[in-house]
This record gives structure tokens, C-alpha cells and sequence, in this order.
């Protein structure tokens, strides 16, 4: 029992100290292998918890305007769209989903409406202060913690799945003290020499001033933490009791494969394969505002009622 909880703890240690050394070899690395199949295994999970919750012409719209964003990001990938434009449409599509949240089902609360009004309201707010970079740096930062709201909705579920919960925000405390400056290990800056600009669509080269290699090390730690999370730790306690896995294994072999070949991609050009994999990371990023935001604030679900999903 004690070898297996020190196992537990292995990953995020590893983990917390490769991004204090070695930022950006662990963010090169683990962007490539673990991107793409945490992208797939997230939508998996999402749509196993959250599919049968809400009525099939609301996940409709929310579909269309996903597929507006995905559109530019891919014309974007392919040179016929500029980096300004597309950042417009991300905030665009995030304005347009707060107002699906608006219109959601009848049955879900005046709480999630109005968490719609607001997520509009602000993205409009940001368009009009041409506040783009700045809102969409605060979303990426803010996606890498999206594990602590499906694993407290886990347990707003199940009363057994909050010790789950608890463990997924120990883990996310992490970052935190990187940023605060409690780790003895700072991360060191000769990590990052002559190839720092890898790191700038985390940061930009301007911002954090000396505090700039902890706050790399922070963001970077918190977006493997999510792999970890949606990979591992969350899929594991959906299975409890035992269930079907969240894809069949034919769906599986064509996740590894595509991680595979993107893989590949970014060895041969980087920049490109950062762009493509941008097209896919976007969606279920942006997918994840409405739902989280339905299923934390909406009503909580009554424990005698068989789940749904």
C-alpha cells in the first residue's frame, strides 16, 4: 500500500521537477507525445460525463460555432488566414458560446444564464479594449486547471470521488509554489538560452520581467499536470465501477496513430504542426467553458437518480 501511494506521487514529482530544470525540453516533449491524445482521451471523457445531460440540438450549436473556430485556425495553418484575425475569432466563438449558455435548457438555472451573460459580456469587453492576446494567454493558463472542476463535479456526483478531487487540487498547488517562489529548485535560465522563443505563445518575450523563468516553469508544470490528469487520473476513477472504456479499441488505434504522425510533424517543422495541433487543442478547450460551466453551476444532480451517461 505505502509503494503504491509513493507511486502515485512519482509522476507529479518528476513532474514538478522537470519544470524547474528543464522547461522547455518537458513542454517540447510532452506537447508532442501527450498533446494530441490528451485533446482525444479529454473529448472522450467529456462526452461519456456530459452527452446525455442536455439535448442533442444544444450540443448542435455548440458544434457550429466550434466549427467556425476550427475553420480559421485550419486557414490559419494554411497561410490564408492571419494570426490577428484568428485570435479575433477565438474570442468571437467564446462570446457566441456564453450566449448558448444563455439559451440552455430550461432546467438549468438562472446561475448558469447569467454565468453565460457574463462570459459574453467580458469577451465583448475584451474585443472592443483590443485586450486579444492578453484574454487568450489567461484562457490557455486557466484551460491547464479545467481538471479541478471536472473532478469536484465528479464528486458532487459520488461522495467517493472527493478524496479524487482532493488529490487533483494537491496537484495543481504545485504551479502555485513554483510561482510563489517556495520551491528551493528555481528554474534556471540557461534552460531555456537560444531557444526561449519556443516558450512565447506560453509567455510573451516581454512579460515577467525576472520573474519570467518561474512563471514558464509554472505554466509549463500545469499543462502536464492536465495530461496527467485527463489521461490517467480522471478516465481510471470513471471506470470505478468497472465500465466500458471511454473508446473502443479500433478508435484508440487511430488516436495513437494520428499522435503518432504529429509527432513526427513537429520534429520536421514545428511551427507548423504547432499550428495544426492548435486546430484540434482549440476546439476542446472552448468546448469545455459551457459545459464545466453548466455542470458546476447548474443544479446539483439528485444521487438516488441513475446517472444518464
Amino acid at each position: 500500500m505505502v509503494n503504491r501511494e509513493y507511486g502515485r506521487w512519482l509522476i507529479p514529482a518528476t513532474l514538478l521537477l522537470l519544470a524547474s530544470w528543464q522547461p522547455l525540453l518537458l513542454y517540447l516533449v510532452s506537447l508532442a507525445i501527450f498533446g494530441l491524445p490528451h485533446v482525444i482521451w479529454e473529448a472522450a471523457f467529456l462526452r461519456r460525463r456530459y452527452a446525455a445531460r442536455w439535448p442533442r440540438h444544444w450540443w448542435w450549436m455548440l458544434g457550429a460555432i466550434l466549427l467556425a473556430q476550427a475553420v480559421a485556425r485550419t486557414a490559419f495553418w494554411m497561410g490564408t488566414f492571419s494570426s490577428e484575425a484568428t485570435q479575433i475569432v477565438d474570442l468571437l466563438s467564446l462570446l457566441m458560446l456564453g450566449a448558448v449558455i444563455v439559451f440552455a435548457p430550461a432546467d438549468a438555472g438562472w446561475n448558469v444564464r447569467i454565468a453565460g451573460l457574463l462570459l459574453s459580456g467580458a469577451m465583448l469587453w475584451l474585443l472592443h479594449n483590443g485586450a486579444i492576446l492578453e484574454a487568450l494567454l489567461a484562457l490557455a493558463i486557466l484551460h491547464n486547471f479545467t481538471p479541478l472542476a471536472m473532478a469536484w463535479d465528479m464528486a458532487r456526483h459520488n461522495d467517493g470521488q472527493r478524496r479524487l478531487a482532493w488529490r487533483v487540487t494537491a496537484l495543481f498547488v504545485l504551479p502555485l509554489l513554483l510561482v510563489c517562489g517556495l520551491w528551493g529548485m528555481p528554474a534556471s535560465s540557461t534552460a531555456i538560452a537560444g531557444h526561449a522563443w519556443l516558450l512565447d505563445g506560453q509567455l510573451p518575450a516581454n512579460w515577467g520581467g525576472a520573474h519570467r523563468s518561474a512563471l514558464l516553469s509554472a505554466i509549463v508544470l500545469s499543462q502536464c499536470l492536465h495530461y496527467y490528469c485527463v489521461i490517467v487520473l480522471l478516465p481510471r476513477a470513471e471506470k470505478q465501477p468497472p465500465a466500458a472504456p471511454l473508446m473502443p479499441p479500433w478508435a484508440s488505434a487511430i488516436a495513437i496513430g494520428l499522435a503518432m504522425l504529429i509527432c513526427a510533424y513537429y520534429v520536421f517543422d514545428y511551427e507548423d504542426a504547432r499550428k495544426l495541433y492548435a486546430v484540434a487543442s482549440g476546439m476542446h478547450a472552448w468546448v469545455e467553458w459551457p459545459v464545466l460551466l453548466m455542470a458546476l453551476l447548474g443544479a446539483r444532480p439528485n444521487p438516488r437518480l441513475p446517472r444518464t451517461s
